[in-house]
């Protein structure tokens, strides 16, 4: 193992302020440790296609040691060349039938592959979803579509009574609990991944393939979905927007929230110093 550092950072509430945007001190300093030989890794729910066209516009990231773990840390690829370094998607038959439970359940549904995002529905909380993610949809009316496609993860959505999703999650705990991991992303998104994936397994593996010990990754988030990332992590930080949950498995809790370049904050005292 060598001692340099690797910085995983969720995206949205983490590295994004409120109008999805990176601000200049965190840039400066996502830089700075960059240029010491260190490792950054955006660690996102996000489609990593999707994620690259966003980050386009950003320049500090167009290097070779920064990386890119998408759909809740599943698949890792290296920013600069696309090389996907692992992948691990839900059985194609148990996938389907998770599916075909949300349907039942009169919840809105995305599925999810490597480049494709999947929806039975046409309703205001698609059009929400796609102006948080900033992602295009296409819109199936038969699960069997689904079939043979390697799925990353699902998500369920409900904007109006997000309580809802709560009731599934317990509803379905016996019949799905031992084949995925769940997780709330936001309110209204309830996500499942492959048993044993997720953000915690993708910075384990990265940090494994790049022969950095966990004790020296700093892994940043706020939301619930960010959890075994911050667990597994030398260093768990909550952002002080944070979920209480977050902050509760955390060793350090931003003075700084997202808004206010709350990374910068953690760069400079973890990395920098």
């Amino acid at each position: 193992m060598n001692n340099t550092k690797l910085l995983a950072v969720d995206m949205d509430g983490t590295l994004f302020d409120d109008d999805k945007n990176i601000s200049k001190e965190n840039l400066n300093a996502i830089t700075k440790m960059l240029d010491q030989g260190n490792i950054f890794a955006f660690n996102t729910g996000r489609p990593n296609n999707a994620l690259k066209r966003i980050l386009s516009i950003y320049d500090e990231f167009k290097r070779d040691n920064v990386y890119m773990l998408g759909y809740q840390g599943v698949v890792g690829t290296e920013m600069n060349s696309d090389k996907v370094l692992f992948e691990d998607c839900i059985d194609n038959d148990t996938a389907l039938e998770l599916v075909a439970e949300i349907l039942k359940a009169d919840l809105t549904c995305l599925v999810f592959d490597n480049g494709c995002i999947y929806t039975f529905n046409e309703n205001y909380f698609i059009e929400s979803y796609k102006q948080v993610s900033r992602e295009s949809l296409f819109y199936i009316t038969d699960i069997n579509t689904l079939k043979g496609k390697n799925i990353t993860k699902i998500m369920a959505i409900e904007y109006d009574k997000p309580e809802r999703l709560e009731q599934f999650r317990v509803a379905h705990a016996s019949q799905f609990d031992d084949r995925y991991d769940n997780f709330f992303s936001h309110y209204a998104f309830l996500e499942y991944v492959k048993k044993g994936t997720g953000k915690g397994n993708g910075v384990r593996e990265l940090a494994k393939q790049l022969n950095i010990s966990l004790s020296n990754v700093i892994a940043c988030g706020d939301e619930e979905n960010d959890i075994s990332m911050v667990e597994i992590a030398g260093v768990g930080v909550a952002m002080a927007n944070a979920r209480k949950e977050l902050k509760d498995a955390a060793d350090y809790v931003t003075v700084n929230d997202n808004n206010h370049s709350g990374i910068a904050e953690v760069i400079n005292k973890f990395i920098l110093n």
